[in-house]
């Protein structure tokens, strides 16, 4: 009896497979092949062409969810972000084609990804991102750039207000953008009546946009300025306005517009020049400002590299130079080269004055950066406590990108570390210092000598002062030095919370103007073309070697940075402020 039930259990079985599989063939699964990524792929391109985004945007979704390593992996993805582009969803839109933007696309792919991108953004109300996007798309060589070019355009052509087109002009001089800004610019100028202002910006724009498609639209506005409306005396400018050291040239530059509004002062006019940090290119501004320009003056440059070129082209031409530059310049009476800056000299002796004659402190340490500039203020330190009876009993060198200065510190207070234990058997440590000083001098910039302050105050490091020049003058220090901060004691030629009323217009007028608050750059470089636009227009000059004698004679200007006028060695004359960290605040405590 076993075999015939064996043999029905195997009829049974065979029944049930012979129905599994006619079920399995009516599935939708089965009996039509399934599409591949090419055949997903052209279907979606097939639905994308007749209008049915949500269809097509589903079958390149589906591609890149089943097919990662397919061949058309990339450009269903880009098909995704036409289509996310097309149902006005461009969160999706800007996501997908981030994501392509590590790959290797073509040049032609690429100019349409950041196209695409700047489309989304624009969607968003996002402006400037979406400029940002297209003008990256016009750099693209090789490229149709007609539509590209329109799209930048009409983001101008309806401006928010004249301040975003003054921010495009800056943050895209030099690109396609920069110059059209400049351009829209004049074309404001000019409906408001400023004729001398739209000249200026069409004078710039011929010099740096030569060749763009939209100057024949600069040309025809600048024939319907009258020649007449020519400034009586024109200021030129040499700054950084390009390349790593741009953002300072910038910072100047808004100084000296600050104080040289043309607007309202019409009889002056700024000749602007891109030194582009190079030595050669600001001794060819000079050249070019007093030869072709007929500048009374000159303002700038600002680094020290170019300084010494510049100057020396100016003495030649017999043109005053007021530049902002730090370096120390040899000078001779009746030089044409004045210096509006903090130097290091002065800084120096402002420092070292107040802390032996006023808080009576005599033996010193320097902790500085292993860079030019520290090594520099060093010496200089070191110079100015001997010729002043102090004593520096040591110096302690360290790394600019360095964060963790302890070895630095423990190793030159010979600090050594006591364990000791609560009742609950908790390791406390506390720190012996062997070796005191009256003051430490760390000639470093404000995050930096914070972080030293926040380690020093860790270790224990009491009863001396932290002496420090202006570069302390940020919010870093107390932000990030705490309470190891309080006491410490630096120099400046500016100071923003100044009582003076004359600070306090010149503060809110730049905030008003440039929606910031202004530093010590800003207030030399606006102190500098101040002091000459008041010689301009109080006084009769007729030309750059009389506009040099009164410079000198000057000696009661009232500038934001202290500047009084200029020595016969052409150095600034004005006493710097001594400022104190106190109460996690920077106050003013001399003059």
């Amino acid at each position: 009896m076993l075999l015939p039930s064996i043999t029905q259990r195997n009829r049974r079985w065979k029944v049930i497979l012979a129905l599994l599989f006619l079920l399995f063939l009516q599935s939708p699964s089965f009996g039509q092949p399934q599409p591949d990524d090419t055949g997903l792929f052209r279907e979606g391109e097939i639905l994308l062409s007749k209008g049915e985004t949500e269809k097509a945007l589903w079958r390149f979704k589906r591609l890149t969810a089943e097919f990662p390593k397919s061949p058309l992996f990339n450009e269903a993805k880009f098909r995704m972000g036409i289509c996310y582009t097309q149902l006005k969803r461009p969160q999706d839109a800007i996501r997908i084609l981030n994501e392509l933007l590590p790959t290797f696309l073509s040049p032609s792919r690429m100019a349409q990804v950041f196209s695409l991108l700047g489309d989304s953004h624009l969607e968003l109300k996002d402006r400037l991102t979406a400029l940002h996007w297209y003008g990256k798309g016009l750099l693209i060589p090789g490229q149709p750039n007609e539509e590209l070019k329109k799209r930048v355009k009409s983001i101008m052509d309806a401006p928010e207000t004249e301040e975003e087109l003054k921010s495009i002009e800056s943050l895209y001089r030099g690109a396609y953008a920069g110059g059209y800004a400049k351009l829209k610019l004049a074309q404001a100028a000019k409906r408001q009546g400023n004729d001398t202002l739209a000249k200026r910006f069409l004078t710039e724009l011929e010099k740096e946009y030569r060749g763009m498609d939209y100057m024949p639209q600069a040309k025809e506005l600048s024939e319907t300025i009258p020649l007449s409306t020519r400034s009586k005396y024109t200021v030129g400018v040499i700054l950084p306005l390009s390349g790593i050291h741009r953002p300072f040239g910038e910072r100047a530059l808004q100084g000296i517009q600050c104080a040289i509004k043309e607007a309202d002062s019409p009889l002056i006019s700024l000749a602007i020049r891109d030194s582009k940090g190079s030595p050669w290119e600001a001794e060819k501004a000079v050249e070019e400002l007093v030869n072709k320009e007929k500048v009374i003056a000159i303002l700038g440059p600002l680094l020290s590299i170019n300084i010494d070129r510049a100057a020396k082209k100016a003495r030649q031409l017999k043109t005053p130079l007021l530049t902002f530059s730090q370096k120390e310049l040899p000078s001779s009476k009746g030089d044409f080269v004045f210096q509006n800056s903090l130097t290091p000299s002065e800084q120096i002796q402002t420092l070292v004055d107040f802390a032996i004659n006023e808080l009576d402190l005599r033996t010193f340490a320097v902790f500085y950066p292993n860079s030019p500039y520290g090594l520099y203020f060093k010496t200089l330190f070191n110079q100015e406590i001997a010729q002043k009876g102090g004593k520096v009993l040591g110096a302690v060198v360290y790394q600019e990108n360095q964060t963790d200065f302890s070895q630095e510190i423990k190793g030159f207070f010979k600090i050594e570390t006591i364990q000791k234990y609560d009742s609950r058997k908790k390791k406390d440590d506390e720190f012996n210092v062997s070796v005191s000083i009256d003051g430490l001098f760390i000639p470093d910039a404000d995050d930096r000598v914070g972080t030293i302050l926040s380690q020093m105050a860790y270790y224990d490091i009491k009863g001396l002062t932290f002496l420090g020049t202006s570069a302390w003058n940020g919010a870093s220090l107390v932000s990030i030095g705490g309470k190891g901060a309080e006491g410490s004691i630096f120099v400046d030629t500016f100071f923003k919370k100044d009582p003076s009323p004359l600070v306090a217009r010149f503060v809110e007028e730049f905030r008003k103007t440039y929606q910031r608050e202004p530093k010590t750059l800003e207030a030399l470089s606006y102190d500098g073309a101040k002091f000459i636009k008041e010689i301009l227009l109080s006084k009769s000059v007729s030309s750059p070697s009389q506009l040099q004698e009164a410079l000198r004679q000057v000696k009661n200007f009232q500038g934001v940075s202290g500047l009084k006028g200029f020595g016969e060695d052409g150095k600034g004359i004005r006493t710097l402020y001594i400022l104190k960290v106190n109460k996690g605040q920077i106050e003013l405590i001399s003059p």
